[in-house]
């Protein structure tokens, strides 16, 4: 069909460009543009006519940027880590979750003394955080009944018992619970480190068979211990020794009491419950026979790991396997970032300090009486930032480097698990080929007319067939445990890891304003020089 020409224009024809001619991208084009043309598809793409103020006002209101997004206001039931989406008041969206304590102004300076010890106030709530952290979530997967129930956990009061290298660290064990099981429900006791080692033991020689994720267990360490026993009586103990040994024994119990299938195991619940001293564990030494069986038990799995090859057939575990491993690695980078950014803040500290001491050595020299005030009244300043880069130093290291640190720790236990679920697959192919060769013995048996060993035979192949669907039930079982396992871990990492991060951002925030005020309240001594 033809259709009607376009109207003559004065551009060139697309057939008459000179290659060769410069083409002036700056000319001004707007004073000889054609009048729009009357047709319906040539005015759609002719240049728009200029829009009216009005029309600028509402594309600028429609184009006007969103809300600040506020990441401690989950959407409404978007959010599966969530503990509740039934708040009758929400926040407004612009609401920021950390409310900055307002800085104080050159006019509270009198008030020195006062915010003084509110200060001291906030650093004592602050330690008393830092020692008590949230208690864990628990799996996604436990019935309403099991909701309602709690188990709470707190360690504390380190005390040594005995002298010299015989003696021993004990932590007082306080545990609050509305649990049928428990014959209390508040109730104390006292238990050594050996004590939550051989727990862990027991349990990893339960569960892990069927795919449980055990909690990290603590770390031995033997030069801190060796100091904490050689103290005198009128010696301080280590401290941050102690209580980075008692936050991890707290984090173990905590992270088990989370757990359905620990918290209500029989070994974890006599633990404690038991008044009584529980039988020294001599398994746990590294030099006792039990940990050099243990240490060739290791060794022996891992030249097993090297030698059991499986085809994987299911694509979860392989996809899983590649992301543990590759989480792993970058955790493990970040925790040694995290260790150094809190011995950085402990020297910055240590620096401080020794500024303040020569600050304040200077003033009682100088002569110059505005000048003394001020260098005094700086090294005050100096001396309070101190142990504001002490409490946050001990953030750094109770709230995200011990964090990063467990975490690495529970992908190796994960990679275990994986593990494990590969030597069970090695039992159940084990034990398809022998049922295989039995049955190929009961066939020469009758080949060659031996018919006095074919009932043992098959008594052999009965037996090897209950073996056989007892393996292939134990894998399958394995398998569904792990991916149960692996779905309430990664929903709660990200719990953990919302709440830690939130708490110390809010403790990191805070001491940054704390700074502020110092400063705020030392430059009217400098303006006074």
């Amino acid at each position: 069909m033809a259709s009607t020409p376009p109207p003559e224009t004065d551009e060139p024809q697309t057939t008459e460009v000179d290659l060769g001619t410069n083409i002036d991208l700056e000319q001004d084009l707007s004073a000889e543009k054609p009048a729009p043309p009357e047709d319906m598809f040539f005015s759609t793409i002719s240049d728009p006519e200029p829009k009216k103020q009005e029309d600028m006002d509402e594309l600028f209101r429609l184009n006007k940027p969103m809300n600040e997004v506020n990441l401690n206001e989950p959407e409404e039931d978007d959010d599966p880590f969530s503990f509740s989406n039934n708040n009758s008041s929400p926040k407004p969206p612009n609401e920021p979750s950390i409310q900055p304590v307002p800085a104080t102004t050159v006019a509270d300076v009198k008030e020195e003394s006062r915010e003084e010890a509110q200060n001291e106030v906030a650093s004592a709530n602050l330690s008393e955080s830092l020692k008590s952290p949230q208690l864990y979530t628990r799996n996604i997967e436990e019935d309403d009944e099991e909701k309602d129930k709690y188990l709470e956990i707190t360690l504390s009061e380190p005390h040594k018992i005995g002298d010299g290298m015989g003696s021993y660290m004990v932590y007082k064990i306080s545990v609050k619970t509305n649990i049928a099981v428990f014959k209390n429900q508040e109730f104390t006791t006292n238990r050594r480190f050996s004590d939550f080692l051989a727990l862990f033991e027991r349990l990893k020689e339960k569960h892990l068979p069927a795919g449980r994720i055990l909690p990290p267990a603590p770390e031995k360490d033997v030069i801190g211990t060796a100091k904490v026993k050689m103290a005198k009586d009128s010696e301080a103990s280590p401290i941050d020794f102690l209580e980075k040994r008692r936050s991890a024994l707290e984090r173990f119990l905590k992270r088990l009491a989370a757990h359905k299938a620990f918290r209500y195991d029989p070994y974890f619940r006599d633990f404690l419950e038991i008044s009584d001293e529980l039988p020294k564990a001599n398994n746990t030494s590294a030099l006792s026979g039990a940990g050099m069986l243990k240490m060739f038990k290791s060794v022996t799995d891992s030249v097993t790991k090297i030698a059991v090859k499986m085809e994987e057939t299911d694509q979860w575990f392989e996809e899983k396997s590649r992301q543990i491993e590759n989480l792993y690695a970058q955790y493990k980078k970040l925790h040694s970032v995290a260790e150094y950014l809190h011995t950085w803040r402990k020297d910055l500290a240590a620096s401080t300090k020794e500024f303040s001491k020569t600050t304040a050595i200077l003033a009682n020299a100088e002569e110059q009486l505005n000048l003394s005030r001020a260098l005094s009244h700086l090294g005050e300043a100096y001396e309070k930032i101190d142990q504001i880069y002490l409490e946050q130093a001990n953030s750094d290291y109770f709230l995200f480097a011990e964090l990063i640190k467990d975490y690495v720790c529970l992908f190796d236990n994960i990679k275990e698990v994986f593990f494990q679920r590969i030597k069970t697959f090695g039992n159940w192919q084990k034990s398809e080929e022998t049922l295989k060769a039995k049955k190929e013995s009961k066939a020469k048996f009758e080949a060659s007319n031996k018919l006095d060993k074919v009932p043992t035979i098959m008594a052999e192949i009965n037996e090897w067939e209950s073996k056989t669907a007892k393996a292939k039930e134990d894998f399958e079982q394995i398998s569904k445990n792990i991916k149960e396992e692996i779905k309430n871990f990664d929903l709660n990492r990200a719990t953990e890891f919302k709440t830690q991060l939130t708490k110390y951002l809010e403790t990191l925030l805070q001491n940054q304003e704390t700074i502020v005020k110092v400063w705020e309240q030392y430059l009217p001594e400098v303006k006074a020089i």
